[in-house]
């Protein structure tokens, strides 16, 4: 028979999975969540050039990509003007904690430089 094991993270008492005598994390959606963030941050420790080998590897991968996302867009016009439409209050709200973030280090710049 399988015996209770201590949830490393809520240090609740569980009973792990048949299949995983081996599990430390109880199955609750919270620690599964917290598992999850560990176990990411632990390999891209162990990878840190993973999601950057193209800009490493070739120059003008940056310049590829902006050409591209330039391109869909006029062939596109009209979706952007269409998603902030149905969007709209959302749009403004991330436009408007946009600004004043950006007027906030425009403004802590200028007393740096003061």
């Amino acid at each position: 028979m399988i015996e209770e094991k201590k949830c490393v993270i809520c240090g609740n008492p569980f009973v792990p999975n048949k299949y995983r005598p081996n599990q430390a994390v109880c199955s609750s959606v919270e620690c599964q969540y917290q598992r999850q963030l560990v176990n990411m941050s632990g390999w891209r420790k162990k990878n840190p050039n993973y999601f950057r080998y193209k800009e490493a590897r070739d120059s003008s991968w940056k310049e590829t990509c902006k050409n591209r996302s330039l391109e869909w867009r006029k062939k596109h016009k009209e979706y952007l003007k269409l998603y902030r439409e149905a969007h709209k209050t959302r749009h403004c709200n991330y436009m408007r904690d946009y600004m004043r973030e950006y007027r906030k280090k425009k403004k802590m710049n200028e007393n740096q430089n003061t």
